[in-house]
C-alpha cells in the first residue's frame, strides 16, 4: 500500500456526475420492472464465471489434467460468482423490509483500511496499484451496513482498472466525512482498458444505492469505460466542538439523495413547557430539521401523552422538572434505555452532554438554543434512530 496526496475531485472532461436517488430506477425503467432489470444484471454477471468453470471442467474431463493457470482461472471464477451471490442476497435483505439498525460511533478510516487489507492478496494477484490517503473520520451509523457499503464501493471501483486511489477526508462546511475512490487503468498496463466495467449499472452500483438509502448517506459517481470515480458523503459525522463530541448533519445539499433520506425526518419530539417563546424557538428549529413537535404544559400531561404514544425525544423546561418527570424517565428507559431527554436551563452558557447509556440528562441553556440545539438533537436522536 502506498501513501499519496489527495487528488482532485473534478470530473474528467466528457464525464458527468450522476447522483444516486430513488428516481434512478424509475427513470431507467417503468414501475414494476426494476426487479427484472436486477435479475438480468445478476444473470449477465454470472454468465462469464460460469463459462470459465464449464470450460475448465470440460478440459479436465477430456484430459484428466488441470494446469496451474486453469486452477487460478477456476478460483477467480468461483470468487466472482460468490461475490455476485453475496451482493444479490444483501439486496434481497435490504428490499425485504425495514432494517433494525444499531447506530454506533465507528472509525470510518479503520473500516476502510481493514476492507483494503482483506483484499491485499487479491489486489497483488491482479497487479493493482493502490494509493491511500485516509484521514481520521468517525461516523455514527449501523456497523453492518457500513461494512457492506465500503465493500460494495471497493467492488464497484475495482471493476474500472488496476490503479485505485482511495481518499477519506472532511469537507470544510458542512463538516461531513467524504469517502472517494478513483479507479482507472494503470500507466504500466497502457492502452485502453479492456477489462474495465462496460456497464455502469452493475450489481455493485445497485447494491450501493440501496445501502446508501438505508443509511441516509449520499452516493455520487462519474463513470466511463476506462475510469470510475465514486464519492460517498456521510452527513452524520462526529466532530469536536469546544471539547464536545457532536454530529454534523446537512439540512440540505445538492445531492438528490439528501432530500429523501434525512435520517431525522419525521421523528417526533415532545416539549414540556408553558413558555410560548421557548416553544416557538424549538418548533422553528425542529421544522427546519423536518421533525414533528408536540407540546404539553406539565409533566402530568406528558405522562398521559406517553401512555398513548412514546416520542423519540423529550425536551423539558427545567422550571417544570419534578419527581413525576424523573419517574416517567425511569419508566421509559425500561422500554428504551437510549430514549433521550433534554433539559432547557435558564443559566447562561450551560452545556452538559449525557454520555451514551448513562443516567445523566443533556442540558443546554435557553440563550444557546439557536446555535447549539440542532447539533445536540442530532447527536441525541442518533441513539434511537
Amino acid at each position: 500500500m502506498q501513501s499519496g496526496k489527495g487528488f482532485s475531485n473534478t470530473a474528467p472532461s466528457g464525464l458527468s456526475m450522476e447522483k444516486s436517488s430513488s428516481a434512478d430506477a424509475g427513470a431507467a425503467a417503468p414501475s414494476g420492472s426494476s426487479d427484472y432489470v436486477i435479475a438480468g444484471i445478476i444473470g449477465e454477471q454470472l454468465s462469464e464465471p460460469l463459462s470459465v468453470m464449464q470450460s475448465v471442467v470440460q478440459e479436465f474431463t477430456r484430459t484428466r489434467k488441470i494446469s496451474r493457470l486453469q486452477m487460478q482461472q477456476l478460483q477467480t471464477a468461483i470468487e466472482t460468482a460468490r461475490t455476485v451471490a453475496k451482493q444479490s442476497q444483501q439486496m434481497a435483505r435490504l428490499a425485504g423490509g425495514r432494517l433494525r439498525q444499531s447506530h454506533e460511533r465507528l472509525s470510518l478510516d479503520k473500516i476502510i483500511s481493514e476492507a483494503l487489507e482483506q483484499r491485499a492478496e487479491a489486489f497483488q494477484a491482479r497487479g493493482v496499484e493502490l494509493y491511500c490517503n485516509l484521514k481520521s473520520v468517525e461516523v455514527i451509523v449501523d456497523p453492518g451496513l457500513l461494512s457492506s457499503l465500503v465493500d460494495a464501493a471497493i467492488d464497484w471501483a475495482s471493476e474500472f482498472g488496476r490503479r485505485l486511489v482511495v481518499s477519506l477526508e472532511m469537507k470544510n462546511w458542512p463538516e461531513h466525512g467524504i469517502f472517494i475512490l478513483k479507479a482507472s487503468e494503470s500507466v504500466a498496463a497502457g492502452g485502453v482498458n479492456s477489462e474495465g466495467a462496460t456497464e455502469q449499472d452493475n450489481l455493485s452500483w445497485h447494491l450501493l444505492k440501496q445501502i446508501a438509502k438505508a443509511m441516509g448517506v449520499s452516493v455520487d459517481r462519474v463513470a466511463s469505460r476506462d475510469e470510475g470515480i465514486l464519492m460517498i458523503v456521510f452527513p452524520r459525522t462526529v466532530r469536536q466542538l469546544e471539547g464536545l463530541t457532536a454530529v454534523e448533519v446537512d439540512g440540505g445539499g445538492d445531492s438528490a439523495m439528501h432530500s429523501e433520506s434525512k435520517p431525522l425526518a419525521g421523528h417526533r419530539i415532545l416539549v414540556i413547557s408553558t413558555d410560548d417563546s421557548l416553544i416557538a424557538t424549538i418548533k422553528m428549529i425542529c421544522r427546519e430539521m423536518s421533525l414533528v413537535v408536540d407540546t404539553v404544559p406539565s409533566t402530568r400531561q406528558a405522562v398521559r401523552f406517553c401512555e398513548l404514544d412514546i416520542p423519540h425525544m423529550i425536551i423539558i423546561d427545567e422550571r417544570l422538572r419534578d419527581p413525576q418527570l424523573d419517574e416517567l424517565r425511569r419508566d421509559l428507559h425500561k422500554i428504551d434505555p437510549n430514549l433521550p431527554f433534554l433539559e432547557i436551563a435558564d443559566a447562561s452558557n450551560t452545556l452538559e452532554m449525557a454520555s451514551w447509556m448513562s443516567d445523566s440528562m443533556t442540558r443546554v441553556s435557553r440563550d444557546s438554543l439557536r446555535s447549539q440545539l440542532p447539533s445536540i438533537m442530532v447527536f441525541e436522536l442518533a441513539k434511537v434512530i
